[in-house]
């Protein structure tokens, strides 16, 4: 059975780690949470290996070189990727922006790619963004919001990407149970091959 990578991709905000939390809480599959690897400083809330590896530009460039990377992107200044390694059970699902989703295009050999779109409404999502932390910085937030326009416009045009709101904590659940399903029908699919 080749490996699922279930990406969901979203604009900041729009509840991408909720829905993924809500995804590996179901006892059907043993859904592997990708923790991806960064360059950038680490936020108030987080903490390494939550959500992130946080690493070093050398040692991100160690990891690229060495072949380890399954997609490396460059984002405000800041290196994101996935190892191979971090795909560490058959089913794995993680958030993704626009450009490291492009490198994962055409999927590495044994590794099926079932893309999600999050979608939220915009007072919402900047909401989310500023009560994230005690003391957010706006500026930053205003930024990333307003890149995201510009960031998602091929994602919002590709018909082949489903495309789920994310308004309310229903949504959520109900987006965790589509997802869900429809890993069910791909692997059950991948076992009678």
């Amino acid at each position: 059975m080749n490996k699922i990578l279930v990406a969901i991709l979203g604009k900041a905000g729009s509840g991408k780690d909720s829905l993924i939390a809500e995804i590996c809480r179901t006892p059907k599959f043993d859904f592997n949470k990708i923790i991806p690897y960064t360059t950038r400083p680490k936020r108030d809330y987080e903490k390494e290996g939550n959500p992130y590896h946080f690493v070093t530009n050398e040692e991100f460039a160690e990891l690229v070189l060495n072949g380890e990377m399954i997609e490396a992107t460059i984002f405000n200044n800041w290196a994101y990727g996935t190892t191979k390694s971090s795909l560490s059970g058959d089913i794995n699902i993680g958030a993704y922006n626009p450009e490291a989703y492009d490198c994962l295009s055409i999927p590495p050999e044994g590794i099926t790619i079932l893309p999600y779109y999050i979608v939220c409404d915009d007072k919402l999502r900047m909401l989310r963004q500023l009560n994230r932390e005690e003391e957010p910085n706006v500026h930053e937030i205003a930024r990333r919001f307003l890149a995201d326009d510009e960031d998602f416009v091929e994602i919002e045009a590709n018909n082949n990407i489903p495309v789920l709101e994310n308004n309310t904590w229903q949504d959520c659940y109900d987006n965790a149970s589509k997802i869900i399903q429809d890993v069910a029908s791909l692997s059950s699919l991948d076992h009678n091959i």
